[in-house]
């Protein structure tokens, strides 16, 4: 009975087959059209992510060059510093040493207690 009517309506049934066929290629093609979209946007995000990467590389590189630079230089102002104290300390030991022979040379070096001579020897020394 079904397939009575079918051959009295072909052209109904082609028809219909027809749409139902144009109706699976354009949801394949929308589906394909979907998927590129998500492609595109997978592609647009690693993209983003790499050249972000690429920026906070490059902004962490400048601030190690930044920190290397200046303990360079803390390093150059720490041996000037040291050479300075080294210098000093030389200095400060010779003139102690010039006192002691000075205070020794005085009459009664051995004595204790506070000279006239003594007093003028420790005022040049300020």
């Amino acid at each position: 009975m079904l397939s009575a009517w079918a051959l009295k309506n072909w052209r109904l049934v082609a028809a219909g087959l027809a749409i139902l066929a144009l109706l699976a290629v354009m949801a394949v093609g929308f589906w394909q059209g979907l998927a590129e979209i998500a492609a595109m946007q997978t592609r647009a995000a690693e993209a983003a992510r790499d050249e972000r990467d690429a920026h906070w590389t490059a902004e962490i590189a400048k601030a190690n060059a930044a920190v290397h630079q200046a303990r360079a230089e803390q390093a150059v102002a720490v041996g000037r510093i040291e050479a300075q104290a080294g210098e000093q300390a030389g200095r400060f030991q010779t003139e102690l040493n010039e006192l002691e022979k000075a205070n020794a040379a005085l009459a009664g070096g051995d004595r204790c207690g506070l000279g006239r001579d003594r007093v003028r020897l420790l005022n040049e020394a300020r």
